[in-house]
């Protein structure tokens, strides 16, 4: 009874690291300047995850087609996010 039950669990707990780490196909990441970034487009806004590896503080542009770009300035060696006014970007930029 206790290799069967050993067994069960060991299937579940692979499963279980599969699940985890399986990332978003769709998700956008890049670099630009100092910082990393990603996003996946969203309903009617996009958050952006951002993370600034240098040490000073810097500012991070986000473009939109047909909105007002969003400017999010981040501490030194800090990480974040931010929800931007339109789903669509058309670039990350650092400036």
């Amino acid at each position: 009874m206790s290799k069967l039950l050993a067994g069960v669990v060991l299937a579940a707990a692979s499963v279980g690291v599969g699940v985890a780490t399986a990332a978003p196909a769709s998700a956008e990441r890049g670099e630009t300047g100092c910082f990393t970034y990603s996003y996946d487009k969203g309903w009617s806004t996009t958050t952006v995850y951002y993370h600034n590896r240098c040490g000073a503080m810097r500012k991070l542009a986000i473009y939109h087609p047909d909105c007002d770009k969003d400017v999010v300035y981040v501490d030194a060696e800090s990480k974040g996010n931010y929800v931007a006014s339109c789903e669509d970007i058309t670039y990350v930029i650092e400036e």
